[in-house]
C-alpha cells in the first residue's frame, strides 16, 4: 500500500550540499492510505497480540478506554496535538524508511511510552542495513509540519531544517547510543545473546560503524517553502554525510486527526473480529 501511495524521487544531482530525497504522493484512494495508516500507527505503539490476550473477554469498551487513556497521545491542548502529530511522523518515516530504502528500524520506541501524552526519549529514529551485522547506522531527526515559519529556539528564530539539524547535531556531540544501549540490554533479558552483542558492539566499538544522518520532514503539501532548504544550505550544515528527505502531503492535517480513529477501530476489529 505505501508504494501505492507514495513515490521517491532524489534530486540527482543535488542541487544542495546534503543528498535531497523527494516523497511525493501518487494519485490513489486516501480511503485505502487511510486504513493501511491505521493499522500501521496501532501496531507501533502496541503488540497486537498482547490486546487480544488482554482485552479478548473484555467488554469492547474498556479497549476503547484504555487505548485513549494509555496508548494515543489526547487532544487536551496544543502540546498534546503536537505529540500526537510528531508520534504520527516517527511512524510515517519508519515505513517510508524500511519499505523504499530496505534498511531496519530495530525498535519501535513508541511502545515503551510511560506518558503517552509526552515525546520519546533520545534520538528519534535510528536504522541499519538488514543480516547479522551492521555496517551502517543512520541517525533521524524528524518533524512533521502543517505549516511552514520561522520557529524560535533558545533565543534564536529558525526555519524548521536548521532546528532539526542542531538537535542532531547536539545528540551527536553527546554520547548518542541510547538506542543501541537499550537494544542490548533488552535483548540480553531477553535471552537473545546474539541480539544483545550485536547491538552491544555498537557502544563498545563505534569506531567500526558508518554514521549517516538525515532530517526528515513530513510537510502539508500546499504550504512547502523551498526557503528551507536554501536555509540549511547556507548554514551550513556540519553534519555528514547528511541526507534530507522531504514527504509532501495534501490535506496531511486531515489525515493525522483521521487514522487516530481507524487505529481504534483497528484494534476492536483486531480483538473481536
Amino acid at each position: 500500500m505505501l508504494k501505492e501511495w507514495l513515490r521517491v524521487d532524489e534530486a540527482s544531482p543535488s542541487p544542495y550540499v546534503f543528498k535531497l530525497v523527494n516523497v511525493l504522493e501518487n494519485q490513489t484512494s486516501k480511503a485505502a492510505v487511510k486504513e493501511f495508516l491505521g493499522q500501521e500507527i496501532l501496531g507501533a505503539y502496541r503488540n497486537l497480540e498482547y490486546l487480544k490476550f488482554r482485552y479478548k473477554e473484555e467488554p469492547k469498551e474498556k479497549l476503547v478506554k484504555y487505548i485513549e487513556e494509555y496508548v494515543l497521545a489526547s487532544n487536551r491542548d496544543q502540546i498534546t496535538k503536537n505529540v500526537w502529530q510528531g508520534d504520527f511522523g516517527e511512524i510515517l518515516a519508519s515505513l517510508v524508511v524500511s519499505y523504499f530504502f530496505g534498511l531496519i528500524v530495530p525498535i519501535h520506541k513508541l511502545r515503551w511510552k510511560f506518558n503517552k501524552d509526552r515525546s520519546t526519549f533520545c534520538t528519534d529514529m535510528i536504522a541499519h542495513d538488514p543480516g547479522s551485522t551492521i555496517k551502517n547506522i543512520f541517525y533521524y531527526e524528524v518533524k512533521t509540519r502543517l505549516v511552514i515559519r520561522k520557529e524560535t529556539v533558545n533565543h534564536a528564530s529558525n526555519y524548521i531544517t536548521i532546528n532539526a539539524h542542531n538537535s542532531l547535531l547536539k545528540d551527536e556531540q553527546t554520547p548518542n547510543e541510547g538506542i543501541a544501549d537499550f537494544l542490548g540490554r533488552y535483548y540480553f533479558e531477553l535471552g537473545d545473546f546474539d541480539a544483545s552483542s550485536k547491538y552491544g558492539d555498537i557502544i563498545v566499538n563505534p569506531g567500526n560503524y558508518n554514521r549517516n544522518f538525515e532530517l526528515f520532514f513530513i510537510i502539508e503539501a500546499s504550504r512547502f517553502k523551498l526557503d528551507i532548504l536554501d536555509a540549511l544550505n547556507n548554514l551550513p550544515p556540519t553534519l555528514k554525510p547528511l541526507a534530507v528527505t522531504v514527504v509532501l502531503i495534501k490535506d496531511l492535517g486531515k489525515l493525522i486527526a483521521q487514522t487516530k480513529k481507524l487505529a481504534i477501530d483497528h484494534a476492536v476489529d483486531y480483538v473481536y473480529g
